[in-house]
């Protein structure tokens, strides 16, 4: 995993900081918090991405 990146179209529904509150942050809308190990927390943003209802969580291999 490379890189998390939140696509225009979110909703702010705050589901993906509920499930990896140690990588997203819902101020106006969602956002990946800078300098995360993205390594560590591998199946809580898989988990996030997979659960996002408007699909806008994209992750480069």
């Amino acid at each position: 995993m490379q890189n998390v990146k939140i696509e225009p179209g979110c909703i702010s529904c705050g589901s993906c900081e509920f499930l990896a509150p140690e990588v997203f942050q819902v101020v106006v809308t969602s956002q990946v918090k800078q300098g995360v190990d993205l390594q560590q927390y591998e199946d809580r943003i898989r988990l996030a991405a997979a659960k996002c209802p408007v699909q806008v969580i994209k992750i480069k291999e």
